[in-house]
This record gives structure tokens, C-alpha cells and sequence, in this order.
């Protein structure tokens, strides 16, 4: 009796061994099924994804902005390089003209002193090298837009006039330039050196007329 009970229980054990057998082969088809159809655990966590924040799309603006100011910076730095560059060329071309034109001028100067080293300041050739320097000297001024300044006649004016003094006059009203003492010169819009003048006060006073009419008299 004792053995059958043992083969009993035997039998009862290995029927629920193959029980759980069977579950667990069960249980790795619907696994795998799952993994066929696409299906995951939901237990797994997901993969992290990039979300476009406004805090990631204001960097990337930043950071376009930021090559394109580089690349305006370095073309306007070129730029200026270049402005620079030309304007070099463009004094070095303006003095050569200046100087090819002034050469006519620095023969005649030498012309001129060699007579007045000999002591013939009175010959033609001395006077002829001065009246060359003094035509020739001003055309090439002038060919460079270099202007007088206008004085006597014309009404004072302190942005191109210096008044030296101011003194009665018989032709000019007040206010108007009465003499030129010293030339001024312009040039195109910019003044070089004003021009120095005499102011008139006007037509002096009968009293001091009649004063030096008597004085002429005595």
C-alpha cells in the first residue's frame, strides 16, 4: 500500500511539472507573437526624442543671426580696406597731377633767379620769368577749383571775411568791405584762409569834413 501511494504521488508531481511546462511555452508563443506584430511591453520606456521648444528655436535664430553678423562684419571690413585703398591711390594721383603742373612754374622761378644772381634784375629775361610765374602759378590754382574770395563791394561777411579795422568811407555804405588787405582763397565749398578787409563805417560826419577843411585852410 505504502508503494502505491508513492507511485500516486509521483504521478500527481510530474503531471504538474508538464502543467507548467505547458504554461511557459504558452506564455513565449504569445511573446513572441507580440514581437512579430510590433507590439512592445508597455513597461519599456520610450526613446528620448529632440522637442523644438522655444528655448531650442531661440538658440537656432541666435546662432543664424549670429553667422550672418559675422559675415556682414567681415565683408564691411573688407569694404573698408578697399574705400581705403583707393583713396591712397586717388591723393597719390592728384599729387602727381598738381606736381607735373607745377614744374613749368619752378623753371621759371629758376630762370628768374638765375638773372637776379647776376644783378639783371631789370632785363627782359628776369621780368619775363616773373610774369610766367605769376600767370602760370594762379591757372594751376584755379584748374583745381581754388577761388578768391570776393571783397571790396560786397558786404561783410565773417564766415569768409576778417575785418582788420573799420573805417569811414566815401563810396561804401556800412557794413560793406571798403579795402583788401590780404587775398582769401576757397576752395570749392571749404574756405582756406579768409579773406583780411576793411569795413567802412559809412560817410564820415559833417564835423570832422568841416574840421579838416579848415585845417587844409591854416
Amino acid at each position: 500500500m505504502a508503494q502505491k501511494k508513492e507511485k500516486k504521488e509521483e504521478i500527481s508531481l510530474e503531471e504538474e511539472v508538464v502543467e507548467d511546462g505547458d504554461v511557459s511555452e504558452g506564455a513565449e508563443v504569445e511573446v513572441a507573437k507580440d514581437e512579430v506584430n510590433g507590439k512592445t511591453d508597455e513597461s519599456e520606456e520610450p526613446k528620448e526624442k529632440i522637442e523644438a521648444t522655444p528655448l531650442f528655436l531661440a538658440r537656432e535664430e541666435a546662432e543664424m543671426y549670429k553667422e550672418r553678423w559675422m559675415r556682414l562684419a567681415a565683408e564691411f571690413e573688407n569694404y573698408k580696406k578697399r574705400r581705403a585703398r583707393e583713396f591712397e591711390i586717388l591723393v597719390e594721383s592728384a599729387s602727381e597731377d598738381v606736381i607735373r603742373d607745377l614744374l613749368p612754374i619752378l623753371d621759371g622761378v629758376g630762370r628768374a633767379l638765375a638773372h637776379s644772381e647776376n644783378g639783371d634784375t631789370e632785363s627782359e629775361g628776369f621780368q619775363e620769368g616773373i610774369k610766367m610765374i605769376m600767370e602760370q602759378f594762379p591757372r594751376v590754382l584755379y584748374n583745381r577749383n581754388l577761388k578768391e574770395i570776393e571783397t571790396v563791394g560786397k558786404p561783410f561777411d565773417p564766415n569768409v571775411h576778417e575785418a582788420l579795422m573799420q573805417m569811414p568811407s566815401e563810396v561804401h555804405d556800412v557794413g560793406i568791405v571798403s579795402d583788401e588787405i590780404e587775398k582769401g582763397y576757397s576752395l570749392g565749398d571749404k574756405v582756406l584762409r579768409p579773406a583780411k578787409v576793411v569795413v567802412s563805417q559809412g560817410k564820415p560826419a559833417p564835423e570832422v569834413q568841416e574840421e579838416d577843411a579848415e585845417a587844409d585852410k591854416s
